[in-house]
């Protein structure tokens, strides 16, 4: 008896919430002063300054900023993506919670986006901001026109950087017990949660939404998947389901 959905349908998710997001984000342009309003009203509620020192901190090491750049650009996507599909193959247990997790964060973030757009420091008009990324010539720069310009011209708050980086270590907590594995997923998120703000690319209130968007993902997701937990491992043979969290401690 199957133990994870068919790869088809997971497939058919992933392009159901490709369509939402480009039909959202392509409503972005029309609400860039709102976007620019909000990212001021967020700036002006941080603490010290933190966000622009950062930024002029990483401006100051000429050696560090493209690796910067490109860490917020690609360990954002490839790690998560690695971690989505080891998960699929190796624990199929876990694999269900960790995917609806996954959709709810990004369907929150789309929501978000749409109902609250915030422009991130790098980009506010007359912020002096050094827009490191952009000047990088990575994808995630800004440049390309597409959906990425939208997600990141005007999806700051909630950091979905964050969040992924949450979910990759939650998701490899449940995976394995073995230390060093589990020490690299929350490696993962402490750089993560640096970079965003040393890069000029979210306020230290966007990370702390996307740690409570996760949070929130991962604690209702088992709601949600319960009753596809209960065919595979028992139920209609008698015998009694495994729980996700059981069924997790392996190595």
């Amino acid at each position: 008896m199957r133990t994870r959905p068919h790869w088809a349908g997971e497939l058919l998710v992933v392009a159901f919430l490709l369509v939402i997001y480009d039909r959202v984000s392509g409503l972005a342009a029309l609400r860039a002063a709102a976007a620019f309003a909000h990212g001021r009203d967020l700036l002006g509620l941080s603490p010290f300054g933190i966000e622009k020192r950062a930024d002029a901190w990483l401006a100051s090491i000429s050696w560090l900023r493209n690796p910067a750049a490109y860490y917020y650009d690609l360990a954002h996507v490839d790690l998560t993506l690695a971690v989505f599909l080891l998960c699929y193959v190796f624990r199929a247990p876990v694999y269900q919670r960790a995917r609806t997790a996954l959709m709810l964060v990004n369907l929150i973030g789309l929501g978000v986006f749409l109902l609250y757009p915030v422009a991130p420091p790098r980009l506010l008009p007359g912020g002096g901001f050094i827009d490191i990324v952009g000047e990088s010539g990575t994808f995630g720069a800004g440049t390309d026109g597409g959906v990425a310009l939208h997600a990141n011209a005007f999806g700051s708050m909630p950091s979905l950087h964050a969040a992924w980086a949450f979910w990759v270590a939650l998701t490899v907590m449940s995976m394995t017990t073995r230390r060093s594995l589990r020490v690299l997923g929350w490696t993962h998120v402490a750089l993560t949660l640096v970079v965003v703000i040393i890069t000029g690319n979210h306020y230290l209130l966007d990370l702390v939404a996307g740690g409570l968007v996760l949070g929130f993902a991962w604690a209702v997701a088992p709601l949600v998947v319960l009753e596809r937990w209960r065919r595979p491992f028992g139920g209609a043979s008698g015998v009694p389901a495994m729980a996700p969290e059981h069924a997790a401690a392996v190595d």
